[in-house]
């Protein structure tokens, strides 16, 4: 199955990657992207938000948003260089004067850049977009940058594939809707984890925020249901707000069902999501096998582009 391979494989893309020195950019960043493409954005997004080292705004639509002018710079990402709404919005940007480069394996977002003499990195053919996230995600930091780049680089080339957790956890969720709870740094990786629940697994799943989700998501588990399964997605650096949170929701509304819960590894904040990524990653794997469905083929996306016509 290529998607088990790929994500197997998550090191030897991610290592094979040289990084330099990045571009400065404008203040502002806009990274466009869809799916597997712009989970990208979403990581550094939070990561920005938390260090403050520049202001990134993730984009997942047509176009881009009214706010956006020449004082921005923008990044669009597409595996293909085909996604309608990503090159409607590399279009925008031109249109707005913004400072724009692509992150690309060709098709129509190449075509465009080289028209308009625009940077473009170019990535590695042959992976499903989700599969290709090291390639999209380390390709797309090498542009940005972040703090103690080298660091964070090497730290995550330095993890572990936790196979072993991944099928003991996959087994727990055999038979349930998963519902995927996490609190800053690791929202992109729950957000991650259903999206890959979802494509490889061709079942769905949820995720929420805490502390958002003890404002109105909590009373939805007043009604007990046993076709709900609850995964905490922790980090290892929790302030004591957030970890007082999760301990008093498992307490007030999952006290009496099986809770997983998995805690991110690492130091630096780039590893720590990924460890978690990596763990979900595998984990939509080994559920697609006790489902016995391939996780490779997305046929209702492919369906839904042809009756879109490509729009």
């Amino acid at each position: 199955m290529q998607i088990e391979d790929d994500t197997l494989n998550f090191f030897g893309m991610w290592n094979a990657i040289e990084f330099g020195s990045f571009e400065a950019k404008k203040d502002q960043i806009i990274i466009s992207g869809m799916g597997g493409s712009g989970i990208g954005g979403r990581i550094l997004s939070t990561i920005a938000d938390l260090e403050g080292f520049v202001k990134i705004s993730y984009w997942n639509n047509y176009n881009l948003p009214k706010w956006a002018n020449e004082n921005c710079s923008v990044i669009c990402v597409s595996y293909s260089g085909n996604t309608a709404e990503t090159l409607s919005a590399a279009k925008d940007a031109l249109k707005l004067g913004c400072s724009l480069e692509v992150i690309t394996t060709g098709g129509k977002l190449k075509d465009l850049a080289e028209q308009n003499d625009l940077h473009i990195t170019e990535v590695e053919k042959g992976h499903q977009p989700r599969a290709a996230l090291p390639l999209l995600l380390k390709a797309l930091i090498c542009r940005i940058g972040l703090p103690n780049l080298e660091e964070q680089i090497n730290e995550v080339g330095g993890l572990s594939l936790p196979l072993d957790e991944a099928k003991s956890i996959a087994s727990q969720l055999k038979g349930t809707i998963p519902c995927i709870y996490s609190s800053d740094l690791m929202n992109p990786v729950a957000y991650r984890w259903r999206c890959q629940i979802e494509e490889n697994t061709k079942q769905l799943a949820f995720n929420h925020q805490i502390p958002e989700m003890n404002h109105n998501e909590i009373v939805g588990w007043t009604l007990p249901n046993n076709q709900m399964s609850v995964i905490l997605i922790r980090d290892n650096n929790e302030n004591e707000q957030i970890r007082n949170r999760f301990e008093a929701t498992k307490n007030v509304a999952w006290n009496n069902m099986v809770i997983v819960e998995c805690t991110a590894k690492g130091k630096t904040p780039l590893a720590r999501i990924m460890s978690m990524i990596i763990l979900g990653d595998l984990v939509s794997i080994e559920l697609a096998k006790l489902n016995n469905v391939d996780p490779t083929p997305v046929e209702v996306i492919e369906n839904l582009k042809t009756e879109l016509g490509g729009n």
